[in-house]
């Protein structure tokens, strides 16, 4: 007889698992032989013990999720510093309301292009260098009447850009403000520094000479200049990050205010 896949019978001459007994070999159940089936029957339970233990982890997982959810709403804005580390709970209590102003300031709806900040951080050390070669590729031009032009510009809308047409800041610029739903009129000065000439070049070399910086985009909110896309005073993406985008956008009438009729007030007339 066998028990537990062992043979525990008495000794007989004629069963070959008595003669192997006799011979010192263990007394186990001899395997099948390599065929097809017994192939089939290793495969398998080679599955059997591998779905069970499968099936195994996802109940642990599922029991400790369980677990955790049973201590949260145990705990849930109560407990001390060490409970709520012991069940893997947030260590700072939730707060019960989250002012708007908190949330655009943590987790802006929108956001520049990492790469770009990156670059644009980059490119304002070469400031000296684009403001000499703005000089010279302007030449000689009317200082006041390009000024008196800026002037007239930077207050025409509630946001200006100027702009080059194949500059990726310029692009993200307004795709910001653009994902933003803000107002605002561009002015393009040509496709790339490089290739600006006659009264373009000049208004390049006039912007330099009156808020210190000829790279573009130039933007201004309110008639006030702010700089370029991640440079300036202080700059469009540090003035997202800051939260102080919306309140100023919202201030200068390219995004309707909060107030009753600050929406029918909102005109949206001068994006391009």
């Amino acid at each position: 007889p066998w028990r537990g896949g062992v043979f525990c019978g008495a000794p007989r001459a004629d069963c070959p698992i008595s003669a192997a007994m006799a011979m010192g070999l263990p007394r186990s159940r001899p395997r099948p032989a390599h065929g097809s089936g017994g192939a089939v029957l290793r495969a398998a339970a080679l599955l059997t013990a591998g779905a069970a233990a499968v099936t195994a982890a996802l109940s642990a997982q599922a029991l400790s999720f369980a677990r955790l959810a049973s201590a949260g709403s145990r705990l849930a804005g109560t407990g001390s510093l060490a409970e709520r580390t012991l069940h893997g709970l947030p260590t700072r209590p939730p707060q019960s309301r989250t002012s708007l102003a908190a949330v655009e300031k943590e987790t802006p709806l929108v956001k520049v292009s990492e790469p770009l900040n990156i670059a644009g951080q980059l490119m304002g050390l070469l400031k000296p260098i684009f403001a000499a070669q703005a000089k010279a590729q302007a030449g000689s031009y009317d200082e006041a009447a390009v000024r008196a032009e800026i002037e007239a510009e930077v207050k025409s809308a509630p946001v200006v850009l100027y702009t080059y047409g194949l500059s990726p800041f310029s692009s993200e610029t307004k795709r910001l403000l653009d994902d933003m739903k803000a107002d605002y009129k561009e002015i393009e000065l040509g496709p790339e520094w490089f290739l600006l000439s006659g009264p373009a070049a000049a208004k390049r070399a006039e912007l330099g000479n009156m808020f210190g910086r000829t790279s573009l985009p130039q933007v201004f909110i309110g008639g006030r200049s702010i700089g370029g896309l991640t440079e300036g005073t202080p700059g469009l993406a540090p003035l997202l990050a800051s939260g102080e985008l919306v309140p100023a956008l919202k201030k200068a009438g390219a995004l309707p205010d909060d107030s009753f009729f600050g929406f029918f007030l909102y005109s949206g007339d001068f994006k391009k």
